[in-house]
Order: structure tokens, then C-alpha cells, then sequence
């Protein structure tokens, strides 16, 4: 299994050390607008950081997404498939791979986001200048009036854990278009179609995991939801991929 999540990795390294490289400029930039007292470098190296922490994040589960497609359409395919490992432990493989990608992305930008506040608190004049000045970015593009950094932080990780789901659920519409759809007419859109499918009836589910198990801080039902779905979502495709699958 760790040769398997070593040669995802390989797979999916360029787009990491892409979102790497970004976030070392505009951390950079960040940094000499503080030391500096420069605020038009302050501000657009925080804006890049957070645009591309975003972004980053989103681009992950994507990358890998693409990159499972053309495991099953292209000619890649055959040097996956014919090494001695079953369905269950390729696609372990990359399941484990992207969630492990996702959350520690996520720490490291959260443990980024933390450091720069630290450096606020020394250099910029304290907490509430830099929770301020992030404040006031954002109402300029019209995201957010007010943020309730409590509520942000309690669903971090949530929000880490339902992009780990959709991509999940990705991994199946693939595996149904190149295997039950394989050849039919429009079995792009019809997968595509049950993904929608999925996806709505994980959330109706989600919401009422939420309202039965109340707004806790901690999102504890929801988010052992999430993981029992991803569970579910992961051995359904790999069902698929063992019987259906022909590469």
C-alpha cells in the first residue's frame, strides 16, 4: 500500500509543488510588506496566500480526480493494473493519498494562518489590526461583513472532510463511466448525472445528521457521517472495479 500511495504521490507531486512555490512568494511578500511597512506588499502577498490556499486545496482533489481518469482511459491504465494488487488497495491507495493531501494541506495553512497572526501580534500592532486588515480585504471583495473566527476554526476541518467526500464520490462516477456506461450514449453526462445524485442525497443526509445531533463546536456527527459516506463510496467503486472493470 505504501508503494502504491508513493507512486500517487509521484503522480500528483507537480501540482503540489506548484501551490508550494506560490505560497513561498506571496508568504515572502507578506513577510517584507510587515518588516518592511510596505501595506500594498502586505496586503497582496495575504491576498495571494489566501486565494491560493483555497484554491490549493480545491485543485488537490481535482488533480487527483484527472489523474484517476486517465488511469482508466489511457495507456497509464496498464502499468496500474498489472501490478499484483486488487482494486481495493489501488484505490485505497489513492483515496488515502488525496485525504492525507488534504488535511495536512490544511494544517499547514492553518498552522501558516497562525504564525502570520503571531507575527501580526509583534509587528503590526496586535491581533485585532490583523484580524482587521483581513476583515476589511475580504468585505472588498464581498465575501464575508463580519467573520466569527470560532465558527471558522470549529468547521475547518469539516469543510476539509465533505471536499474528501466529493472527490470520493468523483472516484464512482469515473468507475461507472468506464465500466456499467462504458460505450452507451451520453455516459459522461449520465454519470455525471448520478454524481449530482449522490451528492444531493449525502447532503439532505448531512443535514439532518446536523440538526439531530445539535450545533456542537466540536461537528462530531456530521463529520463521523462524512467518514461512514467516504467508507460506503469506497468499497461501492472498489465492488465496481473488481467485477466491472476491464482495462
Amino acid at each position: 500500500m505504501l508503494k502504491l500511495m508513493k507512486y500517487e504521490l509521484r503522480k500528483t507531486g507537480f501540482a503540489k509543488l506548484v501551490l508550494l512555490a506560490v505560497t513561498a512568494l506571496s508568504e515572502l511578500s507578506y513577510l517584507l510588506g510587515v518588516f518592511l511597512k510596505k501595506d500594498q506588499l502586505m496586503y497582496t502577498g495575504l491576498s495571494v496566500l489566501i486565494f491560493g490556499a483555497s484554491l490549493g486545496l480545491f485543485y488537490i482533489g481535482i488533480d487527483s480526480l484527472l489523474v484517476f481518469y486517465r488511469d482508466l482511459n489511457t495507456k497509464q491504465s496498464y502499468m496500474l493494473f498489472l501490478i499484483p494488487k486488487n482494486s481495493y488497495q489501488i484505490l485505497g491507495a489513492k483515496v488515502l493519498e488525496n485525504g492525507i493531501s488534504i488535511f495536512l494541506s490544511g494544517a499547514f495553512f492553518a498552522a501558516l494562518a497562525a504564525a502570520n497572526a503571531t507575527i501580526s501580534i509583534l509587528y503590526v500592532g496586535g491581533l485585532r489590526e490583523f484580524l482587521e486588515m483581513v476583515q476589511k480585504m475580504l468585505r472588498q471583495v464581498h465575501i464575508v461583513a463580519t467573520i466569527d473566527w470560532g465558527i471558522v476554526i470549529a468547521t475547518f476541518f469539516l469543510i476539509l472532510a465533505v471536499w474528501l467526500l466529493a472527490i470520493v464520490t468523483g472516484y464512482l462516477a469515473i468507475v461507472l463511466s468506464a465500466t456499467v456506461l462504458a460505450g452507451k450514449r451520453f455516459s459522461g453526462l449520465a454519470s455525471f448525472a448520478v454524481y449530482v445524485l449522490l451528492e444531493r442525497v449525502m447532503a439532505l443526509i448531512l443535514t439532518q445528521v446536523y440538526r439531530v445531533t445539535g450545533p456542537g463546536r466540536l461537528l462530531a456527527g456530521p463529520i463521523l457521517c462524512i467518514f461512514v459516506m467516504v467508507a460506503v463510496m469506497y468499497a461501492v467503486t472498489g465492488w465496481i472495479m473488481e467485477r466491472k472493470l476491464s482495462v
